[in-house]
């Protein structure tokens, strides 16, 4: 967990990213320009360059939304940058015939001014405010095992009236009151509370945001560090606006279009696989080749989800069907779904109605996963692959509701690289529910 930027160091940062923006656009430049034959730098090649710098600047600059950091924030900063640039340039050529840069040099260049500005900010690091260090944890409540475990930053300790026990490791320093005595002498630069600890009041919390420690609840420092949002701890105020998209329209817009060429891209190739798999199953178990099950999609509209059928007739299992679940192509029929709009290829996964129906009544806010389209490979399934195990449907949640606020392409990439490189975790435990409830 990193430090937020003052006012000072935004515009510290900002001149930075200008510097990477100019010089990686200015080595494109000069690329483009050696492999294409021509002199660099010369009519139209200065604006260009200087236009697509610009452009590619702005798309790092402003998506303030974006709370994933490290390498996923670059990856998307580099989409960003070559969407933006694309977008505007060719929608000029097209309206006004202005001449834009070669497709080489956006990519190129927005590879590099990325490259460039992920090394100067770790090379020019934003001190902690006042000599503050640590976090300090006010009030206990389950998620605050989970957190402070994975907190990249020292605990200073733990504010609360339950038994030291109750704790672990966590060093407890007393009750909530004693808020102000352990400010003043451990410095923490952040207090994150869990719940609503008595004796502390809003106003006592923003005498603290103005002496200049960071004031944050507990379920939101979850999103970001355990890349999860914790909706058992939010009030029903705040659990309306976690769960809505903080990705730019620009963004969900390129990642329509990718989803969709992608998709359409892998019903072509998979094709043949469909159909010599299908033939195989009516043929040697004399029934129909796939199963139609009822889940409800977008905004809960029903819609009939394809798989192989991997049983016969008579409910016995076929060696055609168990071949096809070694290998792993139950679901490949799924690809018909994303053809035809009613999934797409990353998203939460499809749950069959009469259990979707049973979780909302237990879950009111399980409606909030029918705010997207269902996919196929999901958030929640890529943490919980090759557990051996079912997940608890409470902490799957979780995770789908953190890809509908963060959807992105460096998170659809990390979905896919965990999906495909599966590594075998512990299953987590809790309350779960059957495995005919998921399509898996």
């Amino acid at each position: 967990m990193k430090p937020s930027l003052r006012s000072g160091d935004e515009y510290s940062s900002a001149l930075l990213d200008l510097f990477a923006c100019l010089a990686g656009f200015g080595v494109a430049t000069w690329a483009t320009g050696v492999w294409l034959g021509q002199r660099a730098f010369a009519e139209p090649w200065a604006l260009q360059w200087a236009f697509s710098a610009a452009i590619a600047w702005l798309a790092i600059v402003f998506p303030e939304g974006w709370s994933r950091e490290g390498l996923p924030r670059w990856v998307d900063g580099f989409f960003s940058a070559v969407g933006a640039n694309l977008l505007v340039q060719y929608g000029l050529t097209y309206l006004f015939g202005v001449p834009a840069s070669h497709w080489f040099l956006i990519v190129m260049g927005s590879a590099l001014s990325l490259a460039a500005a992920a090394l100067l900010r770790k090379a020019v690091p934003t001190a902690p405010a006042g000599g503050r260090d640590g976090i300090l944890l006010v009030g206990f409540d389950s998620s605050t095992p989970p957190l402070a475990a994975a907190l990249q930053e020292s605990t200073v300790g733990v504010l609360d009236d339950g038994p030291e026990a109750a704790f672990g490791e966590l060093p407890c320093l007393g009750a909530p009151d004693r808020l102000d005595e352990v400010c003043e002498a451990k410095r923490p630069r952040s207090v994150v509370m869990s719940g609503k600890p008595a004796g502390i009041s809003l106003a006592h919390l923003l005498q603290l945001h103005y002496a200049g420690i960071e004031v944050e609840g507990a379920p939101f420092l979850c999103e970001g560090v355990l890349q999860r949002v914790a909706w058992q701890h939010l009030s029903p105020s705040d659990l309306l606006f976690s769960v809505t998209p903080i990705t730019s329209r620009a963004m969900l817009a390129l990642q329509a279009v990718y989803k969709t060429l992608m998709g359409l891209g892998l019903v072509v190739l998979s094709a043949p696989v469909l159909i010599l798999a299908s033939l195989l199953i009516v043929v040697t178990t004399g029934g129909p080749a796939m199963e139609h099950i009822e889940c409800p999609g977008l905004e809960r509209i029903p819609f009939l989800m394809f798989r192989f059928r991997t049983v016969r007739p008579d409910g016995r299992p076929s060696w055609i069907g168990s071949l096809i679940a070694r290998l792993r192509l139950t679901c490949l029929p799924q690809l018909i779904n994303v053809f035809r709009g009613e999934m797409t290829l990353f998203g939460p996964r499809p749950v069959r109605s009469v259990f979707a129906e049973r979780l909302h009544r237990l879950i009111p806010a399980y409606v909030h996963r029918f705010t997207v389209k269902p996919g196929i490979f999901g958030w929640a399934q890529a943490h919980f692959a090759e557990t051996g195990g079912v997940p608890e449907e409470a902490l799957s949640l979780e995770y789908d509701f953190y890809y509908i606020r963060q959807e992105s392409p460096s998170l659809d990439l990390d979905i896919l690289l965990r999906s495909v490189f599966r590594r075998r975790k512990a299953a987590p435990t809790g309350v779960a529910i059957p495995d005919t409830a998921r399509d898996s």
